[in-house]
């Protein structure tokens, strides 16, 4: 059933006619019989199970719907999944981790403990929360869910701000590999990075400085909105970008990542 497209209105202003805004603020006057607007507005903003007016089933109203969903004012809402049929594996025992399997809705099944290849496989997805970056045993999980077609998402600390994703689909987005690539290529000096990768993945390290509650909840909320929309319609929120978020200063910056360009071997035919 048609709907309101989010962030999308359609009402009367105070002169009688109507109008039609977007989510990017642009206003337009919307001309037509007033009880078809009525009816109209009824139908987007109603419940699923409210009838249809009777005069939006005739040519007029037909017309009118027609021109709306065009503009893109109106949208077939999509169906949610039912309960309990998302399952999520949560890497981790932080508090970042925590936050983010209290904010799956109920009904989705979540594991948790190390992720390997069992895990990867008996996921739909899989949330990665560590401290710092984990560079070769999240090589080892991009290989598993490349290999398996399970979707991941993952966060670690950086300094003392966090980074997270790319979220990664296979087949869909960029991967582990595409992001590292691109960082060590856009690097200054690669092998100090790749140098400290490696310091960071053994047992010599200080102690990770986790944010405070409301800081961790935003970082999980990030986390699990990308889940829910990959899920619900194959794509996640932010497609192919990190965020990079400073809970101190509440900042967030976005960078777009793209796919390591694909290497044809020696001697191979084109």
């Amino acid at each position: 059933m048609d709907r309101i497209a989010p962030g999308h209105h359609l009402y009367a202003g105070l002169d009688g006619s109507w109008r039609h805004s977007t989510p990017d603020g642009r206003f337009t006057r919307i001309r037509g019989p007033r009880e078809l607007l009525t009816a109209a507005q009824r139908l987007a903003y109603g419940a699923d199970d409210e009838p249809v007016d009777p005069a939006l089933e005739s040519e007029h109203g037909q017309a009118l719907l027609a021109a709306l969903s065009e503009r893109g004012t109106l949208t077939t809402a999509p169906k949610r999944p039912a309960p309990g049929t998302l399952s999520v594996h949560i890497e981790g025992d932080n508090p970042l981790a925590h936050a983010a399997a209290a904010l799956l809705p109920s009904g989705t099944r979540i594991a948790g403990g190390p992720v390997d290849e069992d895990a990867v496989r008996a996921a739909d997805a899989v949330i990665c929360c560590a401290g710092w970056l984990p560079d070769a045993h999240w090589q080892r999980v991009d290989a598993w869910c490349a290999l398996n077609s399970t979707a991941w998402h993952r966060c670690h600390a950086e300094g003392l701000r966090f980074v997270l994703g790319p979220m990664s689909v296979p087949g869909r987005t960029v991967s582990y590999a595409d992001t590292r690539g691109r960082l060590l290529a856009a690097a200054d000096l690669p092998d100090e990075l790749a140098t400290h990768w490696a310091y960071l993945d053994g047992d010599t390290v200080p102690p990770v400085p986790w944010p405070g509650a409301a800081a961790t909840a935003v970082l999980a909320g990030l986390l699990v909105e990308d889940v829910l929309r990959w899920h619900e319609t194959g794509t996640p929120a932010a497609q192919d970008v990190q965020l990079v978020v400073d809970a101190a200063t509440a900042g967030v910056e976005r960078h777009r990542v793209l796919p390591l360009p694909l290497t044809t071997p020696a001697g191979a035919v084109r």
